[in-house]
């Protein structure tokens, strides 16, 4: 049998794809074993899922000089001796990263091993581990197409959940969320444990007659930004705040209009579901990699780009422009200028480049 390494850990948004990439590549007769990095809370998925995992204890380098580096550098030595006995023992046919910091130990072994490898960028900017990789001959699959002056790569688009692959029912979705059925409906989140500036300006900029809100604020600041809707003015039978949302499927499929960060994760599911969106890059983001992820969409035109810093002054604005019916279908029809590969497309694009470079 086939045997494939895929080194997917560090956070959801490269655990995910990885995931997929296995489930299909088991699929079509492959062997999978991933490198999960050690105490990933996804390791009881994988065991339910019936696919093997080896965990790594390495975390991500600090862009800082400082103590840290003399850890990380220790780490990375354990990492790249394991990662090199898995590869020699496992013997799989190919290896991939799906980036972040697991990916160079993975393709580093490969290198030494004589295995062919590729390595999965999400981002439209390369990640250090993955530039790295490419120096030992890895194969580049990009999920987005690439910002000015970085490597081509082969665009297969980035994997999401199947429950994201297509828009659901508007109004089963609504009516499970408690929404009104007709009103204009925004959905708001910065991942999983939310993002303090979109949760800060959002109330204000939201609070106009005549619209809908499902914001998922994080755990820790769910009561905070009800409390600010309500004094905004937004009553809470229009403002349904939660600290997140499992089946995210319902939350895209009740809204006409995203307003969120700009993680490849995300805008994978947003250009899989066609959903018109505001889009507020993270600042702090390594090399600003979310401002050139939002770019992408916002030159086709799917959505408008709301610098954090600005959130005051420009998201009511951008919103109230965005939620006209007439822009809201511009901006979804706008998807599909992008020739993005999405869904189940992206799926099968990325197993057969993965197939392709193994033989």
């Amino acid at each position: 049998m086939k045997r494939a390494v895929i080194a997917a850990g560090g956070t959801g948004g490269h655990f995910y794809p990885g995931l997929v990439l296995a489930q299909t590549l088991r699929q079509r007769g492959w062997e999978p074993l991933m490198l999960v990095r050690a105490g990933d809370p996804a390791l009881p998925k994988l065991e339910a899922e019936g696919i093997p995992a080896v965990p790594l204890d390495l975390s991500g380098l600090s862009r800082r000089p400082g103590p840290g580096w003399a850890l990380f550098a220790w780490k990375l030595a354990g990492a790249l001796r394991l990662a090199g006995r898995v590869v020699r023992d496992f013997a799989p046919r190919v290896v991939v990263g799906m980036g972040g910091y697991l990916t160079f130990p993975a393709a580093f072994s490969a290198w030494r091993q004589g295995t062919p490898c590729a390595v999965h960028e999400a981002n439209s900017v390369l990640g250090l581990a993955n530039r790295a990789s490419l120096a030992w001959g890895a194969s580049l699959l990009r999920g987005l197409p690439p910002a000015s002056g970085e490597a081509a790569g082969e665009l297969t688009g980035t994997p999401v959940r199947p429950a994201l692959w297509s828009p659901g029912d508007r109004a089963a979705a609504r009516r499970e969320l408690g929404l009104d059925p007709v009103l204009p409906t925004v959905l708001v989140f910065g991942g999983s444990q939310g993002a303090r500036g979109i949760n800060e300006a959002a109330p204000g900029a939201l609070s106009a007659a005549g619209l809908q809100v499902l914001h998922l604020a994080g755990a820790k600041e769910a009561e905070e930004v009800r409390a600010r809707y309500a004094r905004a003015g937004l009553p809470a039978a229009r403002a349904k705040v939660l600290p997140y949302l499992d089946a995210m499927e319902k939350g895209y499929a009740a809204a006409d209009l995203v307003l969120c960060r700009a993680g490849a994760s995300t805008l994978a599911e947003l250009a899989g579901l066609r959903k018109p969106a505001v889009l507020v890059p993270y600042p702090h983001a390594t090399g600003r990699h979310q401002d050139a992820n939002a770019a992408v969409l916002a030159r086709a035109g799917a959505a408008r780009v709301v610098p954090e810093s600005e959130l005051g002054s420009r998201l009511a604005g951008a919103v109230r422009e965005s939620l006209e019916a007439s822009a809201l279908e511009r901006m979804s029809r706008a998807y599909d200028g992008l020739s993005l590969p999405c869904g189940a497309e992206a799926v099968e694009k990325l197993a057969d480049a993965v197939e392709r470079i193994s033989s």
